[in-house]
């Protein structure tokens, strides 16, 4: 008797804590059912306020006139731009304090090969950053003044290739031939124009440019942007284009010096490219040629 009474104890202890651990686990399931039922609606709320702020966006974009939609795309870029110049100014004129006490250091030989500069002269020449003025007149060629679709999705400012699958990036909606031109991804239109400077200095492609941009303290746009040639497909068409850029727009004016663009006749051709503002293709025209060297070598080992 004694026996059937414990034993019956035990059960109903056993049923209660069977009851009890069922309960629970109702409980966190439909607590966690009510989580994400209220997290679902949430992002649903954040999404559709994120559509409604885009539309706006676009809607207020599309009403703008072209000289406010330059406007906007300047109060965009310039800051970002400020910054990376003075940072790169700044390193600048750290290494070459470095290079004139203690020329043999370390760190010197592992930027030498960071920017492929075969001595000191040449890495000064990689870090000395060019005007401002070329950087803003590039960007506004490339992203057509933060229309393209480039630039909205991926902060790509100069239409810089991708050629890691690795690394964030998006395709090109269009082909070339049968290949898929990919775009780099940058989280910043900071880091962007970080990467754009540390392309012009590495770049086998723009030596001549390096050089000419120091060999004078603050170096005339005008005359840099010839030795830019190599940026573009386009060639010499491309460099008279940036000139007419940066002369329109007055875009010296973020310069540390102040330059006139040589005396010369403006064709109707550029001018009218200049105030149309066409929207640049989903297909990039112009080609990174620090990557130029890459296909080259690709190109061989293929053959």
């Amino acid at each position: 008797m004694k026996n059937q009474e414990t034993h019956s104890k035990r059960f109903s202890l056993s049923s209660f804590v069977v009851a009890f651990v069922v309960l629970l686990l109702i409980f966190f399931v439909t607590s966690e059912q009510f989580a994400l039922k209220e997290k679902l609606e949430r992002e649903a709320i954040i999404k559709e306020e994120a559509l409604k702020e885009e539309a706006y966006k676009k809607e207020l974009i599309e009403s703008m006139s072209v000289s406010e939609k330059k406007a906007n795309f300047l109060k965009m870029i310039v800051p970002p731009l400020d910054e990376v110049y003075e940072e790169e100014l700044n390193y600048f004129n750290d290494i070459k304090v470095l290079v004139k006490e203690n020329p043999d250091n370390a760190i010197l030989e592992g930027l030498r090969q960071e920017y492929n500069a075969k001595d000191n002269l040449e890495l000064l020449m990689a870090l000395k950053p060019h005007p401002k003025s070329i950087t803003i007149a590039q960007a506004a060629m490339e992203s057509a003044w933060g229309e393209s679709r480039f630039f909205k999705e991926a902060n790509n400012l100069f239409g810089v290739w991708s050629y890691n699958k690795n690394e964030p990036r998006i395709a090109a909606s269009s082909l070339r031939g049968e290949k898929t031109i990919w775009l780099k991804k940058y989280p910043t239109i900071k880091e962007a124009i970080k990467d754009y400077y540390k392309m012009l200095s590495r770049s086998w492609a723009f030596k001549e440019f390096r050089e000419l941009n120091f060999e004078k303290k603050n170096q005339n746009p005008y005359l840099l942007v010839k030795k830019l040639q190599k940026y573009s497909e386009k060639r010499e068409v491309y460099t008279k284009e940036l000139s007419s850029m940066i002369n329109y727009n007055k875009f010296t004016k973020f310069d540390e010096v102040y330059y006139e663009r040589p005396k010369q006749q403006e064709s109707k051709k550029e001018l009218l490219l200049l105030e149309n503002d066409a929207m640049q293709e989903d297909v990039p025209k112009l080609k990174p040629t620090d990557m130029l060297d890459i296909e080259e070598i690709t190109k061989k080992e293929n053959n």
